[in-house]
């Protein structure tokens, strides 16, 4: 079990493979400029649960409504965080 920070934009090679690499008992979030990935139907290129910080989605101008997946604040990034046994950045 991980936690995956996607944290760049749909262009950025490692982002990719971190996707892809992710397993169905990883949590993904979304971060910073990886918000970008809802554009680019994130869903078909990994099997980890996807989470959105709402914050990032909100400062690049989206509205919550953007997002299939559940919209996290900090206080649930932490508990991912705690719930998780590594991370992967």
């Amino acid at each position: 079990m991980a936690l995956v920070f996607i944290k760049y934009g749909i262009d950025h090679p490692a982002e990719k493979i971190k996707l892809a690499t992710a397993k169905a008992d990883d949590d993904v979030v979304l971060l910073q400029n990886g918000v970008y990935w809802l554009l680019d139907s994130v869903e078909t290129k990994t099997k980890g649960k996807i989470s959105v910080l709402r914050e990032d989605l909100l400062a690049r101008g989206y509205a919550e409504d953007l997002s299939k997946h559940p919209l996290i604040d900090y206080h649930g990034l932490v508990k991912l965080i705690e719930k998780q046994e590594r991370f992967i950045g």
